[in-house]
């Protein structure tokens, strides 16, 4: 089969591609408007530019890209703002882990934020949810970048299945979480962030409560937990340095304002262990940046390095997805009936390469399923 159209039935690039300081409508538009002297391959090479960071962003960074974005009042004379501004200066050395963490998604965060017209303080909120950390859980139960508990994830269409949590993918939970934003914002808050980002911490019910027994609807007059009472306070205070370090003593770690990953989905599910080495990345680094998936088989919303995309579409067009596995690594909750399931190979064939006694399996094994 030609490679073309091998890398059209196997693999989908998504429209959330981070392209520069462009978007795909504005890429379109420009396509558009080009010259008819301008040939095909002339602007494939200009949206493959744009595609691997070769087009210089008009932002310095990341952290001037969500700054352009503020809208919110950071109600610098307020007293609980201030308290959390001198909370964070007592603490610089926090940016430097915010920043290590953050790298992989920020910019991501920030141009979703971007291209819904939502206010650039959002971007900042995964740093007070979780630290800019998909792995995170708190022991109340939420989990995941944006923190989000089980029923609203469910609420919210983030599955979880054996090997997949939907709530630690990046890309499906920030979806998520700003279709929530805009839902609590439609139906009860309209323009008053300050009630929406408290109803997303509290949840609506408890902060509605709290406005039907408040003569005023302002979020800093009404009685809500402390956490809540806090959240909004600290968030602005964050934003604050963000939009003016130097003022406060804070040195923000360079974050560059260029894409990090290219989004695809396969038709067909993948050993990790394949894709990281169609993509020629290392497995951990390839883990690193897919939480999601715990498991050895991964499908929906592959995350790839940008810089190693161009290689993982090479080599995906020449694999042979029918082909049977040589081996399998055995991931937590594996069965032998479903590992048969998954790779074409008999149950007792499995046993019999591998000298299986019985159908017990530990974490970690090897298991050979074709040769020798």
């Amino acid at each position: 089969m030609p490679i073309a159209s091998n890398v059209t039935r196997r693999i989908r690039i998504h429209a959330k591609l981070a392209l520069g300081s462009l978007g795909v409508a504005s890429l379109s538009a420009m396509m558009v408007t080009m010259p008819s002297s301008v040939s095909a391959s002339s602007l494939q090479q200009n949206r493959m530019a744009f595609l691997y960071g070769q087009v210089a962003s008009r932002y310095d960074s990341t952290w001037q890209r969500i700054a352009s974005g503020f809208a919110l009042d950071h109600r610098l004379d307020d007293p609980r703002v201030q308290q959390w501004l001198g909370w964070f200066e007592a603490r610089p050395q926090m940016f430097d882990q915010f920043a290590r963490r953050a790298a992989p998604w920020l910019r991501y965060v920030a141009e979703q934020v971007d291209e819904r017209g939502m206010p650039g303080e959002l971007a900042l909120l995964p740093f007070i949810e979780s630290g800019y950390d998909p792995t995170a859980r708190n022991p109340a139960g939420s989990s995941g970048l944006w923190q989000f508990m089980p029923a609203t994830a469910r609420e919210m269409g983030l599955d979880s299945t054996r090997g997949y949590a939907g709530r630690r993918d990046v890309v499906a939970s920030t979806g998520a979480a700003l279709d929530y934003f805009e839902m609590l914002r439609r139906h009860w808050y309209g323009d008053d962030w300050e009630l929406t980002l408290a109803a997303y911490n509290a949840g609506p019910g408890r902060v509605n409560a709290a406005l039907a027994s408040s003569p005023a609807e302002d979020f800093w007059t009404l009685s809500l937990p402390r956490e809540t009472r806090d959240y909004v306070p600290k968030l602005l205070a964050l934003s604050a340095i963000v939009s003016d370090p130097g003022r406060y003593g804070i040195d923000l770690p360079p974050i560059p304002d260029q894409p990090t990953f290219v989004q695809v989905e396969l038709e067909q599910s993948l050993d990790i262990r394949t894709a990281a080495e169609l993509a020629g990345i290392g497995l951990d680094e390839l883990r690193a940046l897919n939480p999601a998936y715990s498991g050895t088989q991964v499908q929906r919303g592959l995350l790839i390095p940008v810089d190693a995309h161009r290689t993982f579409d090479t080599n995906l067009a020449e694999f042979d997805f029918d082909a049977k596995p040589q081996r399998y690594i055995v991931g937590r909750g594996d069965t032998l009936s479903e590992i048969s399931a998954r790779t074409g190979v008999p149950i007792e064939e499995i046993k019999r390469r591998n000298r299986l006694a019985d159908s017990r399996l530990r974490v970690g094994q090897a298991l050979m399923l074709a040769g020798g």
